[in-house]
């Protein structure tokens, strides 16, 4: 995940289909937009989870942070799960309705989304 997230923008939408904007830069900072707000923060990773959080003084409404499982579904799609912070299988956060659940879909916003692609046996 580092690799595929660190130095990059990720385009996205979360289940309820609203669309964001998060860029990870190299030092720890993130820069997040989406229709109604914006934020700067920082990201770190504990373990397999990434975390994000952001500033306090973000403008109204405020952004939570949040850790999350991120899991790649395609050659540029990634799924992301609420987290738990299990450091080591079996994951928290890894049960058998996972495909039911995940919060938000992101891609590397240089490349074309793979998102609507169907895996392939």
């Amino acid at each position: 995940m580092r690799a595929a997230f660190i130095g990059k923008t990720l385009d996205g939408h979360y289940g309820n289909g609203l669309s964001f904007t998060e860029t990870y830069f190299a030092g720890g900072d993130l820069e997040y937009r989406e229709a109604r707000r914006q934020a700067k923060g920082r990201w770190l990773f504990r373990g397999h989870v990434f975390c994000t959080f952001y500033d306090a003084s973000a403008p109204q409404p405020r952004l939570n942070g949040g850790c999350w499982t991120a899991v790649k579904t395609s050659a540029n799609c990634y799924d992301f799960y609420l987290a738990g912070l299990a450091p080591e299988p079996p994951f928290e956060d890894e049960t058998h309705d996972m495909a039911d659940r995940w919060s938000a879909q992101g891609w590397r916003s240089e490349e074309p989304s793979t998102c609507t692609e169907k895996p392939s046996v």
